[in-house]
Protein backbone atom coordinates (compact mmCIF):
# COMPACT_ATOMS: atom_id res chain seq x y z
CA UNK A 1 0.00 0.00 0.00
CA UNK A 2 2.81 2.39 0.89
CA UNK A 3 4.53 1.75 -2.44
CA UNK A 4 1.33 2.49 -4.40
CA UNK A 5 0.89 5.76 -2.50
CA UNK A 6 4.50 6.79 -3.22
CA UNK A 7 4.06 6.05 -6.93
CA UNK A 8 0.82 8.09 -6.99
CA UNK A 9 2.50 11.06 -5.33
CA UNK A 10 5.45 10.83 -7.72
CA UNK A 11 3.09 10.70 -10.70
CA UNK A 12 1.17 13.76 -9.49
CA UNK A 13 4.37 15.72 -9.00
CA UNK A 14 5.55 14.72 -12.48
CA UNK A 15 2.28 15.90 -14.03
CA UNK A 16 2.44 19.23 -12.23
CA UNK A 17 6.07 19.84 -13.13
CA UNK A 18 5.68 18.60 -16.71
CA UNK A 19 2.43 20.53 -17.17
CA UNK A 20 4.06 23.88 -16.51
CA UNK A 21 6.14 23.72 -19.68
CA UNK A 22 3.41 22.27 -21.88
CA UNK A 23 2.27 24.32 -24.89
CA UNK A 24 -1.38 23.69 -23.89
CA UNK A 25 -0.87 24.96 -20.35
CA UNK A 26 -2.87 27.99 -19.30
CA UNK A 27 -0.74 30.98 -18.32
CA UNK A 28 -0.75 31.66 -14.61
CA UNK A 29 -0.86 35.02 -12.93
CA UNK A 30 2.08 37.32 -13.46
CA UNK A 31 4.55 37.14 -10.54
CA UNK A 32 4.32 40.08 -8.16
CA UNK A 33 7.31 42.39 -8.33
CA UNK A 34 8.03 44.29 -5.16
CA UNK A 35 9.40 47.79 -5.60
CA UNK A 36 11.29 49.47 -2.75
CA UNK A 37 9.17 52.11 -1.07
CA UNK A 38 10.43 55.63 -0.60
CA UNK A 39 9.08 58.25 1.73
CA UNK A 40 7.59 61.29 0.08
CA UNK A 41 9.61 64.38 0.75
CA UNK A 42 9.25 67.89 -0.54
CA UNK A 43 12.30 68.98 -2.55
CA UNK A 44 14.55 71.20 -0.48
CA UNK A 45 13.43 69.69 2.86
CA UNK A 46 16.26 68.34 4.98
CA UNK A 47 16.28 64.54 5.24
CA UNK A 48 14.22 63.17 8.13
CA UNK A 49 16.22 61.02 10.54
CA UNK A 50 14.59 58.19 12.44
CA UNK A 51 17.80 57.26 14.21
CA UNK A 52 18.28 58.07 17.85
CA UNK A 53 20.86 60.78 18.39
CA UNK A 54 21.66 59.42 21.87
CA UNK A 55 22.28 55.85 22.96
CA UNK A 56 20.67 54.86 26.24
CA UNK A 57 20.99 51.37 27.60
CA UNK A 58 18.18 49.76 29.58
CA UNK A 59 19.71 50.81 32.91
CA UNK A 60 19.84 54.46 31.73
CA UNK A 61 16.20 54.24 30.63
CA UNK A 62 15.19 52.75 33.98
CA UNK A 63 17.00 55.52 35.88
CA UNK A 64 15.27 58.16 33.77
CA UNK A 65 11.82 56.60 34.30
CA UNK A 66 12.35 56.16 38.06
CA UNK A 67 13.35 59.77 38.66
CA UNK A 68 11.35 61.74 36.09
CA UNK A 69 8.00 59.94 36.21
CA UNK A 70 7.87 60.16 40.02
CA UNK A 71 8.28 63.96 39.96
CA UNK A 72 4.77 65.38 40.42
CA UNK A 73 5.89 68.86 39.26
CA UNK A 74 6.66 67.78 35.70
CA UNK A 75 4.21 69.30 33.21
CA UNK A 76 2.83 66.77 30.72
CA UNK A 77 2.17 67.38 27.03
CA UNK A 78 -1.34 66.55 25.79
CA UNK A 79 -1.83 62.82 25.09
CA UNK A 80 -2.82 63.55 21.48
CA UNK A 81 0.62 65.11 20.80
CA UNK A 82 2.27 63.16 17.98
CA UNK A 83 6.03 62.67 18.17
CA UNK A 84 8.57 60.48 16.41
CA UNK A 85 12.33 60.30 16.65
CA UNK A 86 13.82 62.98 14.40
CA UNK A 87 10.68 65.17 14.42
CA UNK A 88 10.71 68.75 15.62
CA UNK A 89 9.13 69.32 19.01
CA UNK A 90 5.46 70.27 18.42
CA UNK A 91 4.42 73.89 18.96
CA UNK A 92 3.21 74.66 22.47
CA UNK A 93 5.02 71.77 24.16
CA UNK A 94 7.04 72.94 27.16
CA UNK A 95 10.49 71.28 27.43
CA UNK A 96 12.49 71.13 30.65
CA UNK A 97 16.12 70.44 31.49
CA UNK A 98 16.92 66.88 32.52
CA UNK A 99 17.04 66.78 36.36
CA UNK A 100 20.46 66.76 38.06
CA UNK A 101 19.63 63.45 39.76
CA UNK A 102 19.42 61.89 36.30
CA UNK A 103 22.46 63.60 34.77
CA UNK A 104 24.65 62.43 37.67
CA UNK A 105 23.79 58.83 36.75
CA UNK A 106 23.39 59.34 32.99
CA UNK A 107 25.86 62.14 32.10
CA UNK A 108 25.18 61.93 28.34
CA UNK A 109 21.79 63.60 28.99
CA UNK A 110 23.35 66.67 30.63
CA UNK A 111 22.71 69.00 27.67
CA UNK A 112 19.35 67.52 26.64
CA UNK A 113 15.86 68.65 27.54
CA UNK A 114 12.71 66.55 27.79
CA UNK A 115 8.94 66.51 28.04
CA UNK A 116 6.45 63.85 29.06
CA UNK A 117 3.63 62.55 26.90
CA UNK A 118 1.43 60.02 28.69
CA UNK A 119 3.88 57.55 30.21
CA UNK A 120 6.62 58.32 27.68
CA UNK A 121 9.63 60.52 28.30
CA UNK A 122 10.60 62.35 25.13
CA UNK A 123 14.28 63.36 25.07
CA UNK A 124 14.95 66.49 23.00
CA UNK A 125 18.16 67.49 21.23
CA UNK A 126 18.57 71.18 22.18
CA UNK A 127 20.74 72.09 19.14
CA UNK A 128 17.86 71.72 16.70
CA UNK A 129 14.88 71.11 19.01
CA UNK A 130 14.20 67.63 17.60
CA UNK A 131 13.20 64.39 19.32
CA UNK A 132 16.39 62.46 20.14
CA UNK A 133 14.75 59.44 21.82
CA UNK A 134 11.49 58.27 23.36
CA UNK A 135 11.71 56.31 26.59
CA UNK A 136 8.65 54.14 27.13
Amino acid sequence: MRKALSIGVAAAVTLVVAGTGSPNAQPGPEPVRVQPMQLAQVPGDPPVSTRRSINLNEEDRHTLREIVLKDAKVEKAPDNTKVSIGDAVPQGVHVQPVPEDVTRKVPQLKNNTFFIKGEEIVIVEPKDNTVADIVK
